[in-house]
């Protein structure tokens, strides 16, 4: 069967995606360690960039600020101490970085919950010495993870939830080719392309995806309440700014505009806000090549948001028990695919993270642009 023809428009834009309201902030420089630990040290040194996170007096605000700057000092210390290690051994330092950077993040919505003992909100079995991970867990315990879910996703995550490992690790996009060697399948996090375009009275978004990448159950679902596929048009590669050395995509089309505001001036923030209504499947892309993050659900029959910035802070926590107690599962000679992995993980989402916690310390999408990719 045919596909339907897309509506016309005369003029587009380029649109990364990002939350309602909150457009993203934009560096002309790709994302590296020492541009992100120098503006996550504002955080913790600068007193009017942390206080100003606060509510009340300057005496409560002040009170607040010592802990958030300690938190943020031990965090920088943490990860800066992890980059010199070079193997999986390293996910035990980046836990405790990203751990002491949530317990800031949460200390500006929930302060009450971050004075005294902490606890980490995940937990895990160690048993099964020297098996496969395959059928590991983590249960989700009252502490730091499920409030920093609940924060970044808007959804509370039952105490006592468990995270099957299989199903965890394939949410984490870098680790992709990693994961599919050990065996792991299931649907995955994929990059797409998104531009608003207007025609005399209406702007919507077109999503541009790989081929046969929406998957199927509740994610599937959701994205096809808010967009159709449509035949592409004969000039989509400069609409969404492809090159001709990649082929393979389908195109999407909003089911519903937003009507010109009433100078005639497009309402490009609706346009946009079109596409985030879909929040609990997508997410900002921090690189200029994808505008955005199809993140499935993590069980194809319900919505369980599960955004690659959570999924990877929930990895990082296993592999630094691995390292504690399980480092068995990292023997090259009895499961070398294992080793790769989680060395892997230790590599390939060290700047993810730190551009997450950015983000969410920031309050905003952060979008790293190398000034040479601005050039044609």
């Amino acid at each position: 069967m045919s596909l339907p023809q897309p509506r016309s428009f005369d003029s587009w834009l380029i649109a990364p995606v990002h939350e309602s309201g909150i457009e993203p902030q934009n560096w002309s420089e790709v994302a590296s360690a020492p541009l992100l630990l120098e503006n996550l040290r504002r955080h913790a040194e600068i007193a009017s960039v942390g206080r100003q996170k606060f509510p009340g007096s300057l005496a409560q605000k002040n009170k607040l600020w010592l802990e958030y700057r300690n938190f943020m000092r031990q965090a920088l210390s943490n990860f800066q101490a992890a980059m010199s290690v070079p193997n999986r051994s390293s996910c035990l330092l980046y836990y405790y970085a990203m751990l002491n950077f949530a317990k800031a993040e949460l200390l500006t919505v929930r302060p009450s919950d971050m004075q005294g003992a902490v606890h980490h909100g995940l937990s895990f079995s160690p048993g099964r010495q020297g098996k496969s991970v395959a059928g590991d867990s983590l249960t989700v315990r009252k502490g730091v993870f499920p409030w920093l879910y609940e924060h970044r996703t808007g959804h509370a995550l039952p105490l006592g939830t468990k995270l099957p490992v299989r199903r965890l690790i394939p949410h984490v996009p870098e680790v992709g080719t990693q994961s599919s060697d050990v065996g792991w399948g299931g649907e995955k996090p994929k990059g797409f392309h998104h531009a608003l375009v207007m025609d005399s009275t209406d702007s919507w978004p077109l999503i541009l995806m790989p081929r046969n990448a929406i998957p199927g159950g509740v994610t599937g679902r959701i994205f096809s309440r808010h967009f159709e596929q449509v035949e592409p048009f004969q000039n989509w590669r400069d609409v969404f700014g492809i090159s001709r050395r990649l082929a393979g995509f389908s195109l999407h089309q909003a089911r519903r505009t937003a009507p010109h505001l009433r100078s005639g001036a497009p309402d490009l923030a609706t346009a946009q806000d079109i596409t985030w209504e879909m929040k609990d499947i997508i997410c900002p892309h921090y690189e200029a090549f994808f505008d955005g993050i199809l993140s499935p659900s993590f069980y194809s029959s319900k919505l369980f948001p599960m955004p690659p910035s959570l999924a990877r802070y929930a990895v990082t926590y296993y592999a630094s028990s691995l390292v504690r107690y399980k480092p068995s599962v990292f023997d090259f000679q009895l499961f070398p695919e294992q080793a790769i992995l989680f060395d892997a993980i230790a590599r390939e989402c060290a700047i993810p993270m730190l551009v997450d916690t950015f983000s969410a310390l920031e309050g905003r999408a952060q979008l790293f642009i190398g000034a040479d990719t601005l050039r044609v």
